[in-house]
Parts: structure tokens; C-alpha cells; sequence
């Protein structure tokens, strides 16, 4: 599997590295697109501030709303991103101009804060839009606080808010618009990249991590979701020549048929030597996960594969293997049909209405989290301002911002711990650079515009590394006021671990969530879907050529687990080594089982793509039956068991009584085959939640 990169290796292994690690570049193009923001808007509006007179807090809090508007706006389609990009100008002059003049009157400029930040919390059940628009809102009226804007400065700040606003829409729409075709193809490359990474890990024979295999299987499965997420933004058939459907079968089955090789791969022994036939089918794979292999490469590759598979010995594990390198080469060459083969036409995706969330009894969560934000952030401007009268509000921002995309208190003890460190990193890294840069403000200005770009480029890899950018960035932004000094610093520090502090105290106290509980309905949501999976494959295999929803049916698996595992991260960094291992543990059986039940799901799909009539014999059906009840049986015990009841551990984990019947049945078709396996394989994991760590 290792390609011939002699000349440029080590340029091809660090794009397939990014490639990876940023599938479709989403995170360098939205940081790139923040950055470019933030330059362009320094550079219109410091110039303009100047020439008119005004302080440079006027060019800043311009940049600020342009950098917010490019970050915090993330509809699903072109359209909506631009409309709301548009509201944000409201919120952001009502805030400025709330603030500016309830200053004017002492602590009622406090209460003032309070309110926009439950306001801006409040709106989050609208939805994305609601979330941009609440997030403007509060950083506006905070960088007010900030800059110690006035009433009569309102005009004013309301043409930066506007040019700021307007610079992210031209960035938006005229420099870097959305290129949904680009995104697609780039996503299939992360994908072909995931899958080179994965089987290069399984094919070593010398080195056998399998840690370091389940991490890239998960890459692997969260680049197929993000395809999948591509899908519900655009239109495949008005870009591609390829409708939604067939693209996410198409995806699926190269995500499947990858699983299932590096099953069989890792199953073989690494002590003898590959056949001769499986080496010609992962070589033909290799050529197919190129990504501008020709014609006549891809046809050659399909062929090698062909003449392998039918050389090889399907009773072995070897030859298994082969058999599933050639569909695994099938499915790739088929997403590279699609993706080069796009249509000229680049109209634009018709967009999707937006989800709206229906009522549920009792409060809203969104009303619930902004009463805790009330609370943490009156708490946090008592607390901030026994610190410092002048200084508070990085209080209040700390107990806001560890509300931010966190639910439950593990969650929120996570994020503050994060923003804490990384503020002490940030504080060290600021007075070192500035004792370096002095008073040299283009030197200030470039590295301002370093930390944007990192800051948002990082966000997602860690909590940590926004936090210590951002500080950074503000020991600049200080240094470019005049106001820079080692003690406001150290005051951040203080503020900061306040902030936490009250924030941690209010997820604790005002409508707590637990973390524990949260990560116990997730799992159940994920077993129920594991058992619809299980009876839909297992119907679609005894009763073949159905039509089945099952690819549909396996996104919202796959969706339900990332769900699970976000759920249950903090509970990772638990506070006894028993938390930690055991989450851990948990999370790891709860992977494994989603890969069977892939497997079994693409067992489900080859047998609904069969003819109708040319299902396995009556005998075969019920034992398939019995075994699908046993491994059903085995899940409902593990809800159960998680839930708290005392479950005796079932017996039947390593076999099941669809075994007899296919060793001795020989005309057996595959997909049954295939769905034996897969149960079997689910059984044994989902029955290792009983056994001892």
C-alpha cells in the first residue's frame, strides 16, 4: 500500500497529512477567510480613523465585527450565510449604542452586560442564525466596555460596525465565495487519504498498533460524515452527475469495503508472507486512491483486481481479504467517475429550510442556559470587580464563554480548565513577544493577524490553543493602544480563573446537567439505532432486493456515536483513574460495535441491490433470525446494565446459531455470509461491557 513517491515524498506525505488531519481544508479555508477579513478590515478603517481624526478604538472594534461576522456565521447554504451577515448590523449598533450610553450611568452599564448575555444565549433556539446574531451582540457591547466608547461616538461606531460587516460579506461572496463543487472533491481526496493512512496501519506487519489503527479508522468514518454533511448543504445533482443518493452510497460502500479489508488484513498472521493474489488487489487499491489516476490506470486496476479475487482461495482469510480489496477498488473507481465527470453548471444549490425545534415541555434548553449565564455573570462582575474595578468584564467573558458549545458540567469544567491554561500560556508567550516587538506597531499588526489565523485555524483541535492565541493577540492589541503593561496581564489571569471558577459553580448549581447521565442517554439513543439496524440488514438480507433506507438509517448511526463520544470525553479526563479507564472502555466497545454494524448494514445494501427471490433457504432465514435476536437480546442487556440493573452476562458471545447452518449449507449466499459475521462480531462486542476491564 505504500506509493511510489521517490522524488516528492515528503511533499505528498505532508499533503496527505493535511489532507487528514483538515479534510477538505474547511478549517484552513475558514481561517484563511477570517484572517483575510481582519487584514482587510485593518486596512481600511485604521487609515480612515486616522484621516478623520478618530482614535484607533474606533478602526478596532470595525475589525472586531468584521472578524466575528466571518467567524460566527454558519448557515447551511450561500444565501442564509448572506442574510444574516446583513442582521448582524442591527444587533451590533443596538449593543454599541446600548452600551455606550448606560456607561454614562455607572453600575447600570453592568446590568446592561447582564441582559445582552442572556439575550444572546436566549436566541440560540433559533438556531444558527439566532447563535451569530447573539454572539455579535455580546462581543460588541463587551469590546464597547473594552474601548470606553461614548454617546457621541455612536455615529461613528456604527459606520465601522457597517464596513466592517460589509468587508466580510466581500470576502464572503467576491474573494473567497463557497465553492461546493471544490469542497466536494477536496472532502473525496481527505477521504482517499484517510484510507491509504488507515490501510498502510493494517498492513504492517512489523509494527502492530492497533490503537493507533482504531484512531484511523475514526478519522476515516468522521471524513465520510463530513461528506455526508456536504450532502445536506448542496445539491450533488445540480454540481455533479450524481444525485445526493447515489453519491452517499457510493461514499458508504468505499467507507465499508476500507473497514472491512482492515479487518481481514489485521486478522491475517504476521508472520507469513501475503498470496500473491492479495498483493495484486491492495496494488490495484493503491492505484485507485491516487487522485488524478487515468482512464486507463483505473480500467487496469479494475481488471488486476478482477483476475485476483478470482485466483483467490474464499475460504481463507487471505482470500477474503482479496474478495474485499476488489470491491473496495470498485467503490473508489466509482467515486472517481463521479467527481471527475462534474457538470459545467455552477448554479447555485437550491437552499434547505431550516430546521426549526419544536417545543418540549417544561423550559427551553436554550432558556436554561441563558439563566445560568445571568447567574455565573452577575456572580462573575461582583467576583471580577473585587479584582479590579477597571478590569471585570474578562471576568464575565470566561463565565459566558464556558457556556459556549458545553452542556453538561463535565463539559463545562472542561472548557474552563482549557481557557484557563491556555490564558497563562498566552500571558508568558504575550510579555515575551512584546519585550521583542517593543513599540514596532507593523511588527504588532503582523503578529495581531498571526494569532487570528491560528486562533480560529486551532479552535477545533483544542479549546486550549483559541485561548492562548487570543491572549496573545490581545497583548498586541494593548501594545498598538498604548496600554500594554505585564500587570494587565496578570490581571487576565486573575479574571480569567474567576470567570471559570463562577462558571463551573452555575453549571454545578443552576439547572445542572450530568455529565454521566447525559453520556447514558446518548448510548441508549445509540443502542436503539444499533437495533434498528440490526432488524432492517437482517430483513433486507433474508427478503433480498428490497428497497431499504439503510445508508440514511447508517448517518444517523454514525451521527448518534459522535453525539456519544463528544458526550463522553470529559468523563476521559475524569477526577480517579476508575472514571477514566472506564469511559474510556465504554467509548472504545461502543466504536468497535459501530464498524460491525457498518459491515453488517453493507451486507443489508449488497442483499437489497439482489434480485428478489434469490434469498437464503427457510432454515438459513430463521437461523439468521435467531442469531439477529440473540445480538438484539445481548444490546437491550447492555441498556440495562448501563442503567443500573443487575444483568447476568449472556452466554452466547462467540457464536450463534446461524454458524451451523452456514459451514453447512453450500449454496449460502454471500450477503448472509457477510451478516453472520457482522452479528457475531457485534455480539462479542457489545458483550464485552460485562466483562472486566
Amino acid at each position: 500500500m505504500h506509493a511510489r513517491l521517490a522524488p516528492g515524498r515528503f511533499v505528498g506525505e505532508t499533503a496527505r497529512f493535511l489532507a487528514v488531519s483538515d479534510p477538505g481544508g474547511l478549517r484552513l479555508r475558514s481561517a484563511t477567510a477570517t484572517t483575510i477579513t481582519v487584514v482587510l478590515a485593518m486596512a481600511v478603517l485604521l487609515p480612515a480613523s486616522k484621516l478623520i481624526g478618530q482614535p484607533i478604538t474606533v478602526a478596532m472594534l470595525g475589525t472586531v465585527v468584521a472578524m466575528q461576522s466571518s467567524a460566527a456565521v454558519k448557515d447551511r447554504d450561500q444565501r442564509s450565510r448572506v442574510v444574516t451577515t446583513l442582521l448582524l448590523v442591527f444587533p451590533a449598533v443596538a449593543a454599541v449604542s446600548l452600551s455606550a450610553v448606560l456607561s454614562q450611568f455607572g453600575k447600570v452599564a453592568d446590568v446592561g452586560f447582564i441582559l445582552v448575555l442572556f439575550a444572546a444565549v436566549w436566541v440560540r433556539r433559533y438556531g444558527q442564525r439566532g447563535t451569530a446574531l447573539g454572539m455579535v451582540a455580546f462581543i460588541c457591547y463587551f469590546f464597547s466596555l473594552f474601548l470606553r466608547a461614548t454617546p457621541s461616538q455612536i455615529p461613528i461606531l456604527t459606520v465601522s460596525i457597517v464596513v466592517g460587516v460589509a468587508i466580510s460579506l466581500l470576502v464572503r461572496t467576491v474573494i473567497l465565495p463557497d465553492r461546493p463543487r471544490v469542497e466536494v472533491q477536496r472532502l473525496v481526496r481527505a477521504l482517499r487519504a484517510a484510507c491509504i493512512d488507515v490501510l498502510e496501519v493494517a498492513s504492517n506487519r512489523r509494527d502492530r498498533n492497533l490503537t493507533l489503527l482504531r484512531k484511523k479508522l475514526d478519522r476515516l468514518g468522521s471524513t465520510a460524515l463530513m461528506i455526508d454533511d456536504w450532502l445536506d448543504r448542496n445539491d450533488a445533482a445540480m454540481l455533479l452527475s450524481v444525485t445526493n443518493e447515489d453519491l452517499s452510497i457510493r461514499i458508504f460502500d468505499a467507507q465499508i469495503a476500507t473497514e472491512q479489508l482492515v479487518s481481514a488484513l489485521w486478522a491475517l498472521d504476521p508472520d507469513k508472507s501475503w498470496p500473491t493474489s492479495l498483493g495484486q488487489a491492495t496494488t490495484a487499491l493503491g492505484s485507485c486512491l491516487q487522485n488524478n489516476p487515468s482512464e486507463d490506470q483505473l480500467r487496469a486496476a479494475r481488471r488486476l483486481a478482477a483476475s485476483a479475487a478470482d485466483k483467490a482461495d474464499a475460504s481463507t482469510q487471505a482470500g477474503i481479504a482479496t474478495t474485499v480489496a476488489m470491491r473496495a477498488v470498485q467503490a473508489h473507481i466509482a467515486i472517481h467517475h463521479i467527481t471527475s465527470n462534474a457538470l459545467r453548471s455552477e448554479s447555485e444549490p437550491k437552499p434547505k429550510a431550516e430546521e426549526t425545534q419544536s417545543d418540549d415541555a417544561g423550559l427551553n434548553p436554550s432558556t436554561k442556559a441563558a439563566i445560568q449565564v445571568a447567574v455565573a455573570t452577575s456572580a462573575a462582575t461582583i467576583l471580577g470587580e473585587l479584582i479590579s474595578p477597571d478590569r471585570w468584564y474578562w471576568a464575565v467573558l470566561t463565565a459566558f464563554l464556558v457556556f459556549t458549545g458545553a452542556s453538561t458540567r463535565g463539559e463545562i469544567l472542561s472548557r474552563a480548565g482549557h481557557r484557563v491554561v491556555g490564558t497563562i500560556a498566552g500571558v508568558l508567550a504575550g510579555v515575551v513577544l512584546s519585550a521583542l516587538v517593543g513599540h514596532n506597531q507593523p511588527l504588532q499588526l503582523v503578529l495581531l493577524v498571526v494569532c487570528v489565523f491560528f486562533a480560529f485555524y486551532l479552535v477545533t483541535v483544542a479549546y486550549a490553543l483559541l485561548a492562548f492565541f487570543i491572549t496573545v493577540m490581545l497583548a498586541m492589541l494593548y501594545g498598538l493602544l498604548g496600554t500594554f503593561s505585564v500587570d494587565v496581564l496578570e490581571l487576565r489571569i486573575y479574571e480569567t480563573a474567576a470567570g471559570g471558577v463562577v462558571g463551573i459553580a452555575s453549571a454545578y448549581f443552576i439547572f445542572s446537567t450530568g455529565t454521566r447521565s447525559t453520556m447514558t442517554t446518548k448510548i441508549d439513543d445509540y443502542l436503539d439505532l444499533m437495533s434498528g439496524i440490526v432488524d432492517t440488514s437482517i430483513a433486507s438480507v433474508v427478503e433480498p432486493g428490497q428497497t431499504t433506507d439503510l445508508v440514511a438509517d447508517m448517518r444517523r448511526f454514525d451521527n448518534a456515536l459522535k453525539e456519544l463520544v463528544a458526550a463522553g470525553k470529559p468523563l476521559e479526563m475524569g477526577p480517579t483513574t476508575r472514571t477514566r479507564r472506564g469511559a474510556k472502555r465504554l467509548l472504545r466497545i461502543m466504536t468497535v460495535s459501530n464498524r460491525s454494524g457498518h459491515a453488517l448494514a453493507r451486507a443489508g445494501v449488497g442483499a437489497s441491490r439482489a434480485e428478489k427471490g434469490n434469498g437464503p433457504s427457510e432454515a438459513t432465514a430463521k437461523a439468521l433470525r435467531e442469531a439477529a435476536d440473540v445480538t438484539k437480546t445481548t444490546i437491550s442487556d447492555v441498556k440495562r446494565a448501563l442503567a443500573g440493573e443487575h444483568v447476568e452476562p449472556p452466554e452466547k458471545l462467540t457464536e450463534t446459531s446461524a454458524f451451523d447452518v452456514m459451514l453447512t449449507s453450500t449454496n449460502t449466499p454471500g450477503s448472509v455470509r457477510s451478516a453472520v459475521r457482522s452479528l457475531a462480531t457485534l455480539n462479542r462486542t457489545m458483550g464485552e461491557v460485562f466483562t472486566r476491564a
